[in-house]
């Protein structure tokens, strides 16, 4: 019998690693069903803020990665609904994935298709958190103006919605009523990520800690708040502050920047930029905690990461991951309380050698269990049914 075949849109995909958690998630289902499906994936020939194309891979033509995967990389000069109009209809495919909500030609192009009836094919659709009230307020207007119109256009009505988490789901509700046809499957992790040795525990002494945020720089990921827990603290501690990821918003960077130079000299802080995936491991080894107070997430691949690497998390309550503190692998705050992510910080200063050890290992033992859980792999299956 002929394996599905699934058509997926999304901005950026492999070899991109800047883009963070969407590209992710993708390459986690795929690593996961590819034996079950074939996937066509339909992106842009470069990494996320990059102007230039790969060098890696051809632009404007079927690229096969696997005997399962192929992938179309779009330069940005046939970017346009012509092209991805005449794209789709030169593939045959059972089903569509979208891996956004806001994204004109890899969500709401293919949704239009769909209603003028030149898409016929059964639509799911991955909102990625954009309906979170943390990410609504981000250019709010904008979005709900959106949002109004799709509303008007019917644009969602006969999709199928994949929320990763109760939350998502209740936040899809929200916004296009109890109607909704929703999934609940939490995203995966990369299939080879199952087979991980426990990682080397990082030194620890107590008055000092190595923090690092690895995420985008851009509001939505509230570096700002981390930086301003960080200024509350007095001149007689330690503290190393590595920043992983790339600047989305440069006006939002500036500020944080405006910030850093405020800190105590006690308060090293160290900018990275991007890093590819390959590489995060090896430079968080001597940390200690992800520090990440995000305005929402509706995964969050880099939360799941730092387990697996070993490393608490000092989170806001705005994810799907609660409850840590009693598990024993990390912090999930208010940000309304931003007195309670400064006495974790004291905390985490204070902790020693052999209180680190345990929660690093508590970390490490809870992501495993969660990237080997068979039924979050059934929950996935069930998308494509």
């Amino acid at each position: 019998m002929a394996k599905k075949k699934i058509l997926i849109f999304i901005d950026w995909y492999l070899p991109g690693f800047k883009a963070g958690g969407p590209i992710k998630s993708i390459s986690a289902l795929i690593s996961h069903f590819k034996e079950e499906y074939d996937f066509l994936i339909i992106t842009t020939d470069s990494d996320f803020g990059e102007s230039l194309s790969y060098t890696s891979v051809p632009s404007d033509e079927w690229v096969e990665i696997s005997d399962s995967v192929k992938v179309y990389y779009c330069s940005k000069n046939h970017l346009n609904r012509k092209k991805l109009l005449s794209v789709v209809d030169s593939i045959n495919f059972d089903k569509v994935y979208l891996n956004s909500f806001f994204s004109f030609y890899f969500s709401i192009y293919p949704l239009l298709l769909k209603k003028k009836g030149k898409l016929k094919e059964p639509i799911i659709l991955a909102p990625r958190g954009m309906l979170g009230d943390g990410a609504l307020q981000i250019k709010s207007f904008k979005k709900k103006t959106f949002i109004f119109l799709s509303k008007l256009l019917s644009l969602h009505k006969k999709i199928t919605w994949h929320a990763t988490s109760q939350e998502e789901c209740k936040e899809i509700v929200a916004v296009f009523g109890t109607n909704a046809k929703i999934i609940i499957a939490s995203n995966l992790q990369n299939k080879n990520d199952s087979v991980l040795i426990a990682p080397p525990i990082a030194q620890k002494r107590e008055g000092e800690t190595k923090l690092f945020y690895l995420s985008r720089i851009s509001e939505k990921k509230n570096l700002l708040f981390a930086l301003d827990i960080l200024n509350q603290l007095k001149t007689n501690v330690k503290i190393v502050f590595d920043i992983i990821g790339p600047v989305e918003d440069a006006v939002y960077w500036n500020k944080c920047l405006e910030k850093i130079k405020k800190l105590p000299a006690s308060i090293q802080v160290n900018f990275v930029g991007a890093l590819p995936n390959s590489q995060i491991a090896d430079k968080i080894k001597d940390a200690h905690f992800l520090f990440l107070p995000t305005l929402n997430e509706n995964y969050g691949h880099v939360i799941v990461e730092s387990w697996m690497n070993g490393k608490p998390v000092i989170i806001s309550n705005q994810t799907p991951w609660r409850n840590l503190k009693v598990q024993n692998i990390g912090w999930d705050l208010s940000l309304n309380n931003p007195e309670k992510f400064l006495s974790v910080i004291i905390e985490c200063l204070a902790m020693n050698q052999q209180n680190y050890d345990t929660v690093s290992k508590t970390a490490f033992d809870y992501a495993i269990k969660h990237i080997d859980n068979p039924h979050t792999i059934q929950q996935n299956r069930l998308l494509f049914q």
